[in-house]
C-alpha cells in the first residue's frame, strides 16, 4: 500500500473510532451520528466526546480528545466552526491519525470561515493528519459496517453492500443515491462526501479506490476537480485496470463567462474541456441521478460487447421501442435476428407476433415463448447484447417474462439486461440478487447499453496506443527558437510572428514576406508571384476580416499599390491609434477544405486543444472537438473523427479524400508546442488551416497567438 493509501486506509476502515460533539439525542444531527453507528454495528472501538456526558448508549464519553485512553484512528467533528481549530490542536496532540470534518461555516461560508479553514490547513499540514471535510456528510464503509454519517438513509436496516465505491462533493445526495440503490438491492462498498476538500478530494480517493479490492466500479459525483493531475494518472491506471470510473458532472451551463480574443476561447468552455477530458481518459460521463448507480451496477456485472448490435425480445411493443429510441441516439445498432433464428421463431410465435428486432412474443410469453424467443437471440452470431423487455407481468406473474431471464442469464454468452414498464420493485431485486443489470426506465435502459459499449471502444482505444502520448520536453530546440520570438513579442502577436512560432514546429505555413513600403511590398510580391494576398499586421486587429485590412487575389503591381495605401487607411478608421508593424504579402493559398486548431490554457487542465470546420462561421456552426494534452496520434484520429464535418474530409459524394495524416500531425505539433512552451502562450488561433487531399499535407493561412 502506497503512503496516500495508508492515510486514506485510517478514514476508509479505522479499528477505533470517537465522534467529537456526540449527542444522546437521536432526533440531532450530532446524535444521529451515534445512533447510526451503533445501528450498523460497527465493530471497532467507539468513543464519544461530550463534557457533560460519561457515557452515551454505552459509549465511553470523555472531556476532550487528550482525555481519550489511546490513539484512535480517525476523530469524528461535529461541532460548532469555532471550536474546530481547537479540537484540532488537541487531535494532533493526541496523535490520532486522520479526522472527518462535519461541521459547516467554514470555507463555504464568509471571510471569517475561509480564515478558520486557513488555520485549520496549516495545522493538519504542519502535523501531517489527511483530513476529509469540511461541511461532509461523513464515510461510510459498507463491507465494514463502519457508518460515519449522520444523513438520514442511514435509517435503513440491513443495507445491502456492494461493489461500487461513491465518491460525492454533495453530502446530501449521498442519501439519495443510497436510499434508491437499496430499495433495487444496489449497494455500495463505500459512500464517502468530500465537502469543501479542504486536503483530501476526489482525486485522492479515486486513488485509493481504483487500488481496493472490495471496488469493481467507481462513481463520482462532481462539480469540479481540485487535483486534475492526479485524476488524470488515477483515470489512466483506471484503464491499464480496466476499472470504470463513472461520473455525473453538473455545470453543463457556463453563465459569464471571460470574453476570449480568440474564436477557441469563446468555444472553449470549463464543460466542453471536462468533456474532452472525460471522453479522452475513458471516464464515463451520465446525465441523471439513477444513472450514476445503474450504469456503475451495469459495469460490475457485464463485461463490454464485441460490438454495438443489440437484440430486444418484448412482451410490449413500446417500451421496447423506447429502449430502441435512447440506445440508437447513443450510436448503437438493431439488425434483424438471422434467417434461421427467424424460421425458428415461426415455429413457436403466432402468426401476428413480430419476428424482427425488437422481437415481440405478445401473449405467447404465456406458453414459454419469451423463454425461447431470448434462447434464440442469445445464440444468434448476428447480436452483441440482449435486452429482455417485460411488461405488467413483471408485476403480477414474474414466471412469464421476469424468471425466464434469470434462468437465461445463468448460461449468457454475451450481455443480458432488462427492462421493466411497471415499477416491479420486487422483479428489480431479484435481476439485481441474480448478477442481471436491470433499469427502471426505458431510457436509461439505452442509455446504459450505450456507455458500455463506448467504454469498451475507449479501453480498445487505450490498448492501440493511448499511451503513447508527446509529453513536455521544454528544453528542446524548437523550444527554444519558439521562446526567442515570443520573448520579443506583445501579448497578441500578429499572424506573422505567430506562423513564426508555428514553423519552429515543422507545421507548414503561407510563403510570405513582411513589408514596411510600397516598394517592398512589389518585390515580395515578384519574388512569390501573382496572384497574392495582402494582410496589415497590426496587434491591435487580431480578426483582420472584420476591419476589412485583408485583400484576397491581388493579381497585379498596379492593383497592389492602389491596395496598400487603401488597407493602411482602413486600419486607422478601424483604430486612430493602431500599430502597424507593416503588410504581409502572403501567396495565394490554393483551394481545400479550411479547417481550425486552436489552444486555450485552462487554469485547471493546462492547454485545452480544439479542431474544427474553419472559416470565419466557426463560431456560429460550433463544430468543433477538444482535447487535454498530453495527446497522443490515436487521440488527434479521434478528434477529427468526431466533428460532423469529418465526411467532407473523407470523400463525401465523390469529393477526394483530404490528407486526415497531415491534419493529426499538425494537431500533435500543436499540442506538443502547447506544453513545451507552458504559460508563455494563453491562446492559439490556426484559421484557416487549408487542408489538401491525401499526400499533399496541409497549409497555414491564418494564426493569432496570445500571450
Amino acid at each position: 500500500m502506497n503512503p496516500l493509501c495508508t492515510q486514506i486506509h485510517y478514514l476508509l476502515s479505522p479499528k477505533s473510532v470517537v465522534i467529537v460533539g456526540a449527542s444522546a439525542d437521536y432526533s440531532k444531527f450530532t446524535g444521529r451520528t451515534v445512533k447510526y453507528v451503533l445501528r450498523h454495528r460497527y465493530p471497532g472501538k467507539l468513543y464519544a466526546v461530550n463534557p457533560t456526558r460519561t457515557e452515551i448508549s454505552g459509549i465511553p464519553c470523555f472531556p476532550s480528545v487528550k482525555d481519550l485512553p489511546e490513539a484512535v484512528d480517525t476523530a469524528f467533528i461535529q461541532i460548532a466552526a469555532k471550536g474546530v481549530p481547537g479540537v484540532i490542536e488537541q487531535c494532533i496532540e493526541r496523535q490520532v491519525k486522520s479526522i472527518i470534518i462535519h461541521t459547516a461555516g467554514l470555507g463555504e461560508s464568509g471571510e471569517e470561515g475561509k480564515k478558520t479553514q486557513e488555520r485549520i490547513k496549516a495545522q493538519i499540514r504542519e502535523a501531517g493528519i489527511r483530513v476529509v471535510g469540511p461541511n461532509c456528510a461523513g464515510i461510510v464503509n459498507m463491507t465494514e459496517s463502519m457508518i460515519l454519517s449522520p444523513i438520514a438513509c442511514y435509517e435503513i436496516d440491513d443495507l445491502p453492500a456492494g461493489r461500487i465505491g461513491l465518491i460525492s462533493q454533495s453530502g446530501g445526495l449521498t442519501g439519495a443515491y443510497v436510499s434508491r440503490a437499496a430499495d433495487r438491492g444496489i449497494g455500495f462498498s463505500y459512500v464517502i462526501s468530500t465537502g469543501n476538500e479542504m486536503d483530501l478530494g476526489v482525486s485522492e480517493f479515486a486513488h485509493y479506490l481504483l487500488r481496493d479490492e472490495h471496488t469493481d466500479a467507481i462513481a463520482i459525483f462532481l462539480e469540479a476537480l481540485r487535483d486534475v493531475n492526479l485524476f488524470r494518472e488515477v483515470a489512466v491506471e483506471a484503464m491499464n485496470r480496466r476499472k470504470p470510473i463513472v461520473v455525473l458532472k453538473v455545470g453543463r451551463t457556463e453563465v459569464g463567462a471571460r470574453a476570449a480574443a480568440s474564436h477557441t476561447g469563446a468555444l472553449t468552455g470549463a464543460d466542453t474541456i471536462y468533456d474532452a477530458f472525460f471522453r479522452q481518459y475513458g471516464i464515463v460521463r451520465v446525465e441523471t441521478l439513477e444513472d450514476l448507480f445503474e450504469v456503475p451496477a451495469l459495469f460490475c456485472k457485464a463485461k463490454p460487447p464485441k460490438g454495438r448490435n443489440v437484440g430486444i425480445i418484448t412482451t410490449t411493443g413500446g417500451g421496447a421501442t423506447i429502449v430502441l429510441e435512447a440506445a440508437a441516439q447513443a450510436g448503437l445498432q438493431f439488425p434483424p435476428p438471422s434467417d434461421s433464428a427467424i424460421r425458428e421463431a415461426t415455429a413457436f410465435l403466432p402468426s401476428f407476433a413480430a419476428k424482427s428486432n425488437p422481437m415481440d412474443v405478445t401473449m405467447s410469453g404465456a406458453g414459454g415463448g419469451f423463454k425461447k424467443g431470448l434462447e434464440l437471440l442469445m445464440k444468434d452470431d448476428t447480436f452483441d447484447m440482449i435486452v429482455g423487455v417485460v411488461g405488467t407481468s413483471s408485476q403480477f406473474e414474474p414466471h412469464l417474462g421476469v424468471q425466464p431471464i434469470v434462468e437465461v442469464c445463468k448460461d449468457a454468452t454475451k450481455p443480458l439486461v432488462a427492462f421493466c414498464n411497471p415499477n416491479a420493485a420486487d422483479a428489480l431485486r431479484l435481476f439485481e440478487k441474480n448478477g442481471i443489470p436491470s433499469f427502471r426506465t426505458p431510457e436509461s435502459c439505452g442509455r446504459a447499453l450505450g456507455y458500455l459499449v463506448k467504454y469498451g471502444e475507449a479501453l480498445d482505444g487505450f490498448n492501440r496506443g493511448k499511451g503513447q502520448q508527446r509529453t513536455a520536453d521544454p528544453d528542446s530546440p524548437n523550444a527554444a527558437k519558439a521562446l526567442n520570438i515570443l520573448v520579443t513579442s506583445g501579448q497578441i502577436l500578429t499572424e506573422y510572428d505567430s506562423k513564426r512560432v508555428l514553423s519552429t514546429y515543422g507545421i507548414a505555413v503561407t510563403r510570405e514576406k513582411m513589408t514596411g513600403d510600397v516598394e517592398q511590398a512589389k518585390q515580395a510580391a515578384k519574388e512569390i508571384g501573382y496572384p497574392v494576398v495582402m494582410k496589415v499586421m497590426s496587434a491591435d486587429i487580431p480578426h483582420k476580416s472584420e476591419a476589412g485590412v485583408i485583400k484576397l487575389g491581388v493579381p497585379s503591381e498596379s492593383e497592389l499599390v492602389a491596395a496598400y495605401g487603401e488597407l493602411l487607411a482602413k486600419a486607422k478608421r478601424f483604430k486612430a491609434d493602431v500599430r502597424i508593424d507593416g503588410v504581409l504579402i502572403q501567396e495565394m493559398a490554393a483551394k481545400g477544405v479550411e479547417l481550425i486548431i486552436g489552444m486555450k490554457r485552462d487554469a485547471s487542465f493546462g492547454p485545452v486543444i480544439m479542431f474544427g470546420l474553419g472559416g470565419i462561421f466557426v463560431e456560429v456552426f460550433k463544430d468543433v472537438a477538444f482535447r487535454v494534452p498530453p495527446i497522443s496520434l490515436s487521440d488527434a484520429r479521434e478528434m477529427i473523427g468526431e466533428i460532423k464535418g469529418e465526411k467532407l474530409l473523407n470523400g463525401y459524394r465523390g469529393m477526394e479524400k483530404m490528407d486526415c495524416e497531415a491534419i493529426a500531425s499538425t494537431l500533435m505539433s500543436v499540442a506538443g508546442l502547447s506544453l513545451d512552451l507552458g504559460e508563455e502562450i494563453r491562446e492559439l488561433d490556426i484559421n484557416p488551416l487549408i487542408v489538401y487531399p491525401q499526400g499533399k499535407g496541409i497549409r497555414v493561412v491564418d494564426a493569432l497567438i496570445c500571450r
